[in-house]
């Protein structure tokens, strides 16, 4: 008898649970009680995906001064520039990668393996910090050290805001950065090595 019971009690309490998970829960899916998301912007018109960060790509056009074969003088190039900023800093950086491809007929001034470590201007001075090979791999002599140290300077003062420029050797400034031009003191430009 109590073996009865018990069993009725259980069936009563399944058939009780049952029921109310029924009617608490309903036959719809939950998600459909929270409010549509608005996909549409404020002015009916369809959301944008926003796109990747990317640096764009800017021109710069310059004018890179090269050495001729037998160091006559300096022939003007015009060549433009992509820059990911329009600043003369930025185009410092990219004319030392130009430097490396002269045009025909000229000649790249500056030594192998040179690298630009640095760049700074300030009051109109370009302070370039030059690898040591500037030093160790130059074999120009005096013309040849001329037509290096003036191709840089009148390419670099081309520039609006640079006036001069100061030449380190690996962060120091040496008296005549390849041995007998005066470069304690920001170089001028002079524009009579410039070929016509």
């Amino acid at each position: 008898m109590n073996n009865l019971r018990f069993r009725s009690f259980i069936l009563a309490f399944s058939f009780l649970f049952f029921l109310f998970t029924a009617v608490g829960c309903g036959s719809d899916d939950i998600s459909k009680n929270t409010p549509p998301t608005n996909t549409s912007s404020p002015n009916g018109a369809e959301p944008q995906t926003p796109e990747p960060s990317t640096s764009v790509n800017k021109t710069m056009d310059v004018t890179l001064y090269f050495p001729t074969p037998d160091a006559s003088g300096l022939v003007a190039t015009k060549r433009t520039l992509k820059v990911t900023e329009e600043t003369s800093a930025a185009a410092i950086k990219e004319i030392f990668k130009e430097f490396t491809n002269p045009p025909t007929g000229s000649v790249a001034p500056l030594p192998e393996k040179t690298a630009l470590l640095d760049v700074k201007i300030k009051d109109g001075v370009a302070t370039l910090d030059l690898s040591k090979s500037f030093r160790e791999n130059f074999k120009g002599g005096t013309t040849g050290e001329e037509m290096v140290l003036y191709s840089i300077v009148n390419t670099l003062t081309a520039l609006p805001d640079v006036q001069s420029v100061e030449f380190l050797l690996e962060g120091e400034l040496k008296a005549a950065i390849l041995g007998g031009l005066d470069t304690s003191a920001p170089v001028e430009p002079d524009e009579s090595l410039i070929l016509k």
